[in-house]
């Protein structure tokens, strides 16, 4: 039987060699940041199960696992765990290979002929698989600690190379260094340059499986009666670390995010959790911060729904401002908003922060500021 490895070290070249180490031995592999607080670091642990965990000073720690792996099992990863306590999935080489495979084709890789750079995190999939992508299309593959685009540009312009980044970065790059830029969230930022590919995916589907609104190859998208998108394909992940099912029984993943298929071109919505319900209307807080957004002296914004006894939610518009220029008033925001949505789609309140909680990847932490603002409004 398999077992499961936890490497717990700083992310380098170094480590991908020791992931395709235990690969090559028959065993599956989970990472984790020794940089996680120690409260963290234990919830990781309960969450993917390890039977091993190898630490920085190469020191072994057994654990009794509480739940076998498939005898496929290659890896074992946490989503960002951007509503609450992250779950952990099992992927198969297969699944990896198949999500590799079609990202290639699309991308219009070349085998042996380039190299990924990555400087996301690979203990979320965004960053893990560009190793995979990289092994079986044999390419070239580097991992760098952080982002530091000096040493990123000097790689990438020896050879063609693709890369995944995060909206932050985009402003910070030369897009023309780059062979194919990879870039998750679903929707275009403003900002896309014309060799940037915007991505819709999960950690169940083994990162984005969907380019510029189209679905890859062997991916079958649909969208269910209340507007969920619903996934099918190799790309899944087999099941979740604890032995759940991850897929209904015609085979489809539920991603937990609205979305509409026109063309066979999809529109992500948002997550339904983040879904506003405002005197009996539906808010999709996506569309009112793209609006938001491009007003000038708003760097970031996000809306979240905050309970609302008359209303049961009202939006609410948590903005970070630019400080070259002054920031919108409330009824500013509100008149720009209803000149494009329905006027219960305007912000009933604006609150300035310094910056949005985030995850590693740049996913706004939507439920820290609703419990915040809760505190400080009611």
């Amino acid at each position: 039987m398999s077992k499961l490895i936890a490497l717990c070290k700083p992310q380098s070249n170094a480590l991908v060699s020791e992931i395709f180490d235990i690969w090559n031995n028959g065993n599956a592999v989970a990472v984790l940041d020794p940089t996680f607080p120690a409260k963290y670091l234990k919830t990781m642990l309960d969450v993917l199960d390890p039977d091993v965990v190898v630490s920085e000073k190469k020191e072994h720690t057994l654990r009794n696992r509480v739940v076998d792996l498939p005898s496929d099992a290659a890896l074992v990863i946490a989503t960002s765990g951007t509503q609450g306590t992250p779950k952990a999935m099992v992927h198969t080489h297969t699944s990896l290979l198949t999500s590799a495979l079609a990202t290639a084709n699309y991308l219009g890789v070349e085998k042996g002929n380039g190299q990924w750079l990555n400087a996301l995190p690979l203990v979320h999939i965004g960053g893990f698989s560009t190793i995979t992508k990289a092994s079986f299309l044999e390419l070239e593959i580097n991992v760098l600690k952080r982002f530091d685009y000096s040493e990123i540009a000097k790689l990438a312009r020896e050879k063609k190379t693709y890369m995944p980044i995060v909206r932050a970065n985009l402003n910070h790059i030369d897009p023309s260094d780059f062979e194919a830029l990879i870039i998750g969230g679903g929707r275009p930022p403003t900002n896309t340059p014309a060799n940037a590919h915007v991505t819709y995916g999960l950690t169940e589907t083994g990162s984005g499986c969907v380019y510029d609104g189209r679905p890859l190859e062997g991916v079958s998208i649909k969208i269910s009666d209340i507007g969920e998108i619903l996934i099918s394909g190799d790309i899944l992940a087999k099941c979740y670390r604890n032995g759940d099912p991850l897929v209904d029984e015609q085979g489809y993943f539920h991603t937990g995010d609205f979305g509409t298929l026109k063309n066979d071109q999809l529109s992500v919505k948002g997550r339904i959790a983040d879904v506003i319900r405002s005197g009996g209307e539906t808010i999709f807080p996506l569309d009112v911060e793209e609006i938001i957004a491009s007003m000038s002296g708003i760097s970031e914004v996000a809306i979240v729904g905050l309970d609302n006894d008359r209303f049961e939610q009202i939006p609410w518009a948590v903005v970070v401002p630019n400080t070259d220029r002054a920031v919108p008033s409330l009824d500013e925001i509100k008149n720009r908003v209803r000149n494009t949505l329905p006027h219960y789609c305007a912000p009933r309140g604006l609150t300035i922060v310094e910056k949005l909680p985030k995850t590693q990847l740049g996913k706004v932490r939507k439920k820290e500021i609703i419990q915040t603002l809760n505190n400080s409004v009611h």
